[in-house]
């Protein structure tokens, strides 16, 4: 498995996934700067992050490991005696290591501006929700993976940030918060006090609720298991073109 990690990542040395991993983070800060003047500085950042540019950065992501694997067809490998199962296995847990990237670096970013400007940063809450959303948002790279090998990257794009944008935003807020695309917006509620139109979250709302945490948490890690064994196997059973 090391050794298809290895190749997976020196591929990534010359893609613009890696760009993306600093530059979506300083998009969302500078948004918040820009549109809002600082004002709810890290409700602002957050409700920016996970709403459109996460999403779009994923996705973004996955298309270009897919649609690259896609052109050189998958490089040959197929023709050979390989275990189908490991590149696929192995280019999951690369996005996953670089949504887990884009997150602290968010968090990192966040931070960093956030003192250069003055603003009072609630460290622990901002890292917590840094995490939890790079947890809620997992499941999503190997189904929209799925997508994009069996669609098209741009559909997968399109799609992704549909979802998350779509669903996240009506849905956090009802109690059909559970939808999968709509449980980071939810989760950030109580952890970020921030509700999913980006308003700061007032005294005695039910939004801040924290026991959906747990709950949406396993949800969306059960998603990522099942989505994993599902497309892993299809990638393992298929023809060689």
């Amino acid at each position: 498995m090391a050794n298809y990690l290895k190749a997976e990542f020196l591929k990534q040395k010359h893609r613009f996934s890696l760009k993306l991993l600093w530059l979506s983070p300083l998009v969302a800060v500078a948004l918040v700067i820009i549109l809002m003047g600082g004002q709810y500085f890290v409700e602002g950042a957050f409700n920016w992050w996970y709403t459109m540019i996460l999403p779009g950065t994923l996705s973004m992501i996955i298309a270009f490991t897919v649609s690259a694997e896609k052109k050189h067809n998958h490089h040959g490998l197929f023709s050979v005696s390989i275990d189908k199962k490991m590149l696929w296995i192995s280019q999951l847990i690369m996005n996953t290591i670089l949504l887990l990237s884009a997150n602290l670096i968010f968090f990192m970013i966040l931070s960093l501006v956030g003192i250069a400007i003055g603003v009072s940063i609630p460290f622990l809450n901002c890292f917590i929700g840094s995490f939890v959303l790079f947890v809620t948002f997992a499941w999503q790279i190997p189904f929209f993976m799925f997508i994009s090998e069996k669609i098209g990257s741009f559909f997968s794009i399109m799609l992704s940030l549909l979802c998350n944008m779509g669903f996240g935003i009506f849905f956090a807020a009802t109690r059909l918060w559970y939808v999968p695309f709509a449980i980071p917006a939810r989760l950030m509620c109580p952890i970020i006090k921030v509700q999913p139109n980006g308003l700061p979250l007032g005294a005695g709302n039910h939004l801040g609720d924290s026991s959906v945490i747990f709950m949406g948490i396993m949800i969306t890690v059960a998603l990522y298991m099942l989505f994993s064994a599902i497309t892993t196997l299809w990638f393992h059973q298929r023809e060689v073109k």
